[in-house]
Formats: C-alpha cells, sequence, structure tokens
C-alpha cells in the first residue's frame, strides 16, 4: 500500500484476520463459499489485499445493514470501493482515521490546488448542489431551444399548462424510483427490469432507455450544427464550402471531437459535475440574452400573425411530445442516487429534484414565451438559428455557452447508453479495463455523431424521443417499478398515490401512441 493510502486509513490489528468473518456477518445468511466469493471479488475491485481488510471491516462496522441478497452484498462492496476512493464514510467511526480530504492531500499541489479546493468545497461529491446541476445538466439541452417553436405549436397558455404539470410528474417519479432503489438494492434499469419484472423484461426496459439517450444524443449533435449555422451564415469571411451541407458537417464533427467525446470517457457521473455546474450557469446566460433580445425587439410589437394562445388537434399533442423529452432525466436516477454523500438519501434526492425540474421549468417558460414574442411567425424550429451571434457579441457569448452545456448533456446522456451496452456484453464498470471501456464508449459515440450528421430536423428526434420513450421513462417505468417491489395497494399507499400512479400510466400511454403519430403525421405528412 502506498504512503497515501496508509495515512488515510488505519485498520485495527485484528482486521485482517476477521475479514471472512465480516464477510459471513455482513452477508447475512451467505454460506462460507459465499462469503470466500465475495472476499476474492473485493480483492478483484480493489487490487490491495490491504484495502480488503479495510472493507471487510467497515461492513462488519455497519453490522451488515443491506447484504441480506447477494446482489446487495455486490453492491456494497462496489460502494465501499468508492468509499475508499473519496475518502468519505456513511459512518466516521467505523475506521480511524478517515479524512474526507483524503483525495485532495494525496494529488500533487500546484498553482491551481487552491481553486481545485474551493471548487470541491463548493460542489462536493455526491453533494446536493452535485445533484442539482447533474439533473439540470441532462434537462436542459436540446429542449430549451426548440421552445419558442413548442409554444408556437402548442399555443403559448396550453404550453406553460403542460410544463407545469409535467414538472410535477417529473419529480414524482424521480422520488419513485428512489424509493424502488433504496428497497430492491438493484443499481441499473436493466437489474431491476430483471428482478421484478422477470426474464427478457430487462433487455425491453434495457432498449427503451437506450433508444431514448441514445436519440437524444443525437438531437444534440443536431443542435451543434444549428449553433453553427447562424455563425457560417452571418461571418464576412465564411468560405463558401463550409456553408455547404458537406462543410457543415465537417465543422459539427470537428466540434465533436474536440470537446463531445472527451467528456464521455469519465466512468462516473460526478465525475463531470464541473462541467455541468458551467452550462448550466450558461443556460441561465442564454435564458437572459433571449429575455433581453425579446423586450428590445418582438414585445413590443405583442400579439401579431398567427400568434395563439392555445391550439387544438395533431399540432397540439406534437407540442406535448417536446415537452416530455424536455423534462427526460429519470435515466440518471441510478447514478445521482447512489452516488450521494455521506449516503443514499430519499430525502435528498427529493430536494434535488424538485430544485433542478422547477428551475428547467422556469427556464423553459422564460425562453418560450420570450422567444415566440420575439420571433412570432418567423420562429425557426431551433430558435439559435433566428439570432445574429457574428454582429450581437452577447448572443456569441451566449452561443459558445449554449456549446458547453450541450456537451456536459451529450456526455450525461451517453451513460444509460453505455450501461445497456455494458449489461448486453455483461461488462462490469468497475473492473472493465479503462482501455476497453474508451474503445467502447468512442464506438457508441461516433454512431450517435454518424446518424446526428444526417438527421433530417432536429424537433423530429426530439419528438419521437419524447413520445414513444418518454412516455415509458418518465411516465410508466418508474410506477410500475414501485408497484412491483411488493406491498402496494390503496390500503398501503393511500389515496392520493393510487390516483397519482394510475394517473401517470395513463399519462404515458397517451404521449405514447398519440405523441408518436402526431409526430410523425407533422414531420412527413402534413407540410
Amino acid at each position: 500500500m502506498s504512503t497515501c493510502q496508509t495515512t488515510q486509513h488505519r485498520l485495527p490489528e485484528d482486521a485482517g484476520n476477521n475479514t471472512a468473518a465480516a464477510l459471513g456477518a455482513g452477508g447475512d445468511g451467505l454460506g462460507s463459499n459465499e462469503s470466500t466469493a465475495l472476499q476474492d471479488d473485493l480483492v478483484i475491485l480493489t487490487g490491495d489485499r490491504d484495502q480488503t481488510d479495510l472493507i471487510a471491516f467497515h461492513l462488519e462496522e455497519k453490522g451488515g445493514s443491506g447484504l441480506n441478497f447477494p446482489h446487495k452484498a455486490t453492491a456494497a462492496i462496489a460502494d465501499e470501493k468508492l468509499f475508499l476512493h473519496d475518502g468519505t464514510s456513511e459512518n466516521d467511526s467505523a475506521t480511524e482515521p478517515i479524512a474526507s480530504t483524503a483525495a485532495a492531500h494525496c494529488r500533487k499541489r500546484n498553482c491551481f490546488s487552491p481553486i481545485l479546493d474551493f471548487v470541491e468545497v463548493l460542489i462536493p461529491y455526491g453533494g446536493l448542489l452535485s445533484n442539482v446541476f447533474s439533473l439540470g445538466s441532462v434537462t436542459l439541452g436540446g429542449g430549451i431551444i426548440s421552445m419558442p417553436s413548442s409554444f408556437q405549436t402548442s399555443g403559448i397558455l396550453m404550453a406553460v399548462i403542460y410544463l407545469l404539470v409535467i414538472n410535477v410528474i417529473t419529480i414524482y417519479t424521480i422520488v419513485l424510483m428512489g424509493y424502488a432503489i433504496k428497497i430492491t438494492g438493484f443499481r441499473n434499469y436493466e437489474e431491476m427490469a430483471l428482478g421484478l419484472f422477470g426474464r427478457g423484461w430487462d433487455y425491453f426496459v434495457g432498449f427503451i432507455v437506450w433508444l431514448s439517450c441514445f436519440g437524444t444524443a443525437v438531437a444534440y449533435i443536431s443542435a451543434v450544427t444549428s449553433l453553427l449555422l447562424p455563425i457560417l451564415e452571418h461571418a464576412p469571411h465564411t468560405p463558401e464550402y463550409l456553408k455547404t451541407d458537406s462543410g457543415q458537417k465537417l465543422l459539427t464533427s470537428m466540434v465533436w471531437l474536440g470537446l463531445m467525446l472527451p467528456v464521455v470517457i469519465p466512468k462516473r457521473v460526478n465525475s463531470v459535475r464541473y462541467v455541468s455546474a458551467i452550462g448550466v450557469s450558461f443556460v441561465l446566460y442564454f435564458v437572459v440574452c433571449v429575455v433581453v433580445h425579446s423586450c428590445m425587439n418582438g414585445v413590443k410589437l405583442g400579439m401579431r400573425g398567427n400568434m395563439r394562445y392555445f391550439t387544438s388537434g395533431n399540432e397540439a399533442i406534437y407540442g406535448l411530445s417536446i415537452f416530455v423529452f424536455s423534462f427526460l432525466s429519470q435515466c440518471i436516477t441510478y447514478p445521482v442516487y447512489l452516488e450521494q454523500r455521506p449516503k443514499p438519501s430519499i430525502k435528498q434526492l427529493t430536494i434535488a429534484a424538485a430544485l433542478s425540474m422547477s428551475i428547467c421549468m422556469v427556464f423553459y417558460i422564460f425562453v418560450g414565451v420570450f422567444g415566440y414574442f420575439d420571433f412570432a411567425d418567423d420562429t425557426k424550429a431551433a430558435v439559435l438559428e433566428n439570432f445574429d451571434p457574428v454582429h450581437q457579441p452577447y448572443i456569441m457569448v451566449a452561443y459558445v455557452g449554449m456549446l458547453i452545456k450541450i456537451c456536459a448533456a451529450y456526455s450525461m446522456n451517453m451513460i444509460p447508453c453505455r450501461d445497456f451496452v455494458y449489461y448486453c456484453l455483461k461488462w462490469d464498470l468497475d473492473t472493465n479495463p479503462y482501455w476497453k471501456h474508451i474503445i467502447a464508449i468512442t464506438i457508441m459515440a461516433l454512431v450517435t455523431l454518424i446518424c446526428g450528421l444526417f438527421i433530417p430536423s432536429i424537433n423530429l428526434a426530439l419528438g419521437l424521443v419524447g413520445s414513444l420513450c418518454g412516455g415509458f421513462i418518465g411516465f410508466i417505468f418508474p410506477v410500475l417499478f414501485w408497484m412491483y417491489c411488493g406491498n402496494w395497494s390503496l390500503r398501503t399507499v393511500g389515496i392520493w398515490h393510487y390516483l397519482a400512479c394510475y394517473f401517470c400510466i395513463i399519462g404515458g400511454v397517451i404521449a405514447i401512441v398519440w405523441g408518436t403519430i402526431a409526430t410523425i403525421y407533422s414531420s412527413f405528412f402534413d407540410v
């Protein structure tokens, strides 16, 4: 063990002798063979016999809480590995001493160390603020730049009602998923579907989640093109080739290679929390820019042209699909909940979900209302195409900020895609060599790039993802997971939870059936 590791943790003298005993006791019914297997797993995970003894001792101090099933024991081993790496503990008295800043002491100090230490304190690993930024980052992205056109499609007041209702449903379903994770101990969609629904459902649920996140990632590639297009059109010395379709695809590919690919490589969601924080901050700046530009131009003209407060028919339902997509954040509930520190908490998850989703809703309303009033009937599918960033420097700053935000959201959506592929290949994220991980995630990201370069419209991608996948992920799956955890009935959960769950299921069915039909009809037939 290195000197740094030795100074972080101090083991009792008999901890090494009690490794198997700790695993046996922690296993709550695990046999000697299973205890030996878990002990071997510890050595594989840590790569160090001394660290194995430390984890075993820490599990013993916990009294084996939560290790009554083999999959929970394996999950606890992974959690204890994170405990070693992060220097945090659910029970500070378990070892003596355990430094909360062990990682900071181990890294080499340089001129940037004070800044990094301050940021670590401001946005700690697994803290409330980190969770708010993570959930906000995966939510804000392609949806916000399509919000004015969605208000145009649904009508101003109808769009606000949609956002209010979907915001409440999103917070509620995230909390339900937190309860399901706490009860079962399952660590991703695939494991939970297999454990609760049975064989075969793990691949169906995993595929829906993969399709949703893959489609969202593809939409973000299209969003990058939407960012570049106004700059290329308004810049006075832009080469003619870059104004062509192939030139725009070349620039989009360069942005993907230089900015988007590097942020999908880290294994942990909290590893990109700083990028998420910066991205969300730039979205706030973008919202301010839209409001200011609208107040200086379109708002003065009031309602005009075909601007409406309500719409009906396919238009109204098509707008619903975009709004459902804009709140899809349930896909990262598992890593957000499990990576919380000092320990996973439903209360912290609820607060983080309520804060992040409500802030996103406010952002959406401001951009939707003011962006629609600004451009009225000339509103583009991506509102970025309506601005002139070259001759308006403050808009150019917003464009750069949105590019950073899209990169952060892209990385968040690639995590569930990666998890499903790993599940199908029977790879473990913790033990999979980093070189193999890099190759796999690069291939996945490359496929999203290719699809994003040739998709006809960003709103088509967002609409299909929001209706077809959003109905399952945002409405149906979280409710069914909680129902199938056991002991769910009108008597045990109460009338409000009972009605809310069935409302979510009915809403999900409407989004899937009618939303998908409306999206396809509006994109290919209603021209």
